[in-house]
């Protein structure tokens, strides 16, 4: 849906970078410590910020290995220091979440869907959570921002997936009972910033050195914006995904001779494969290029882990 050049790339090359652009690394990591902590049940696991820094120094001796120099990358040096100052204040900020249950957390599932070409529908869940108080149950979206925006998450497409199919496979599972309604999802936002150190009043602002209250406030650092999802949005989340896979399958069929490049700044900025895409653009030898700077990767390796394959 962003841009089939780099879809192309990915998932009909099979092509990856060696290790991923530091956004994505980042969120990767904040989201594994998380599914550490948020185990099954009313009992927490270990902290996320020691679970955090423990997979980031995995990543560096990782990447150190692929001959990749960590220190010479300024922004993925400071991601150890950043990550670990989020996670602690996440702690201070929200406690152990009692109130949350946790049902399941990091989940892969996939769902067969009806077509002219019948296909299957894979993602992971982030979790479900049951509240203690009202027994209502969520499905946490966990993501990480440089600021928290919250217009367009009625329309997320990859939450109401997660409604849609992933609560489909919990029921085919009997993990959840048919009479089990999730209420929605809960996207949990954490902006990616160190906490401001300066002191807060019983009000939570923030003070200067006079004990005056500051003009300069920070923004917030978290957000949990529940949104709520019901049978129109499901009906609209399977529509989508049929027409999204007719146009897979078209493109998978005629190749690079059908695939469009949606260039733009909010694509081709960060975009891992975009020294590819120009040498194709100017009739060079992309793929050699290619080949020689990526690794292999099977899209679809956590869902034939997860059974037994």
């Amino acid at each position: 849906m962003r841009c089939q050049f780099k879809w192309h790339v990915e998932f009909a090359e099979l092509r990856k970078p060696v290790t991923d652009v530091p956004p994505l690394r980042f969120g990767s990591l904040i989201h594994a410590a998380l599914a550490r902590y948020y185990r099954r049940g009313l009992t927490r696991g270990p902290h996320p910020a020691e679970t955090f820094a423990e997979l980031y120094r995995r990543d560096v001796i990782e990447a150190s290995e692929f001959g990749i120099r960590v220190e010479e990358d300024e922004g993925w040096v400071n991601a150890g220091d950043l990550g670990v100052a989020m996670l602690e204040h996440y702690i201070d900020h929200y406690g152990d979440d009692g109130q949350w249950e946790v049902v399941v957390t990091e989940m892969p599932f996939q769902i067969p869907v009806k077509h002219a070409r019948p296909f299957t529908y894979v993602g992971v869940l982030d979790g479900v959570w049951r509240h203690t108080d009202t027994g209502k149950l969520w499905i946490p979206d966990h993501k990480t921002a440089a600021a928290i925006q919250t217009r367009y998450l009625l329309l997320d497409t990859q939450a109401s997936a997660y409604y849609t199919f992933g609560v489909e496979f919990l029921h085919r599972q009997g993990m959840l009972s048919r009479k089990d309604e999730i209420d929605g999802v809960l996207f949990n936002i954490m902006r990616k910033a160190k906490p401001d150190e300066r002191p807060v009043n019983a009000a939570g602002q923030y003070l200067n050195k006079d004990g005056s209250v500051s003009q300069k406030q920070p923004a917030p650092y978290f957000d949990r914006h529940p949104v709520r999802r019901g049978t129109n949005e499901r009906n609209q989340q399977y529509n989508r995904v049929q027409i999204e896979h007719s146009t897979i399958e078209a493109v998978r069929e005629g190749g690079l001779e059908v695939v469009v490049k949606n260039a733009g700044p909010f694509t081709c900025a960060g975009c891992w494969a975009i020294d590819i895409c120009e040498l194709h653009e100017i009739g060079a030898d992309w793929r050699e290029f290619m080949e020689s700077t990526t690794k292999n990767w099977n899209p679809y390796a956590e869902h034939e882990i997860y059974e037994g394959r």
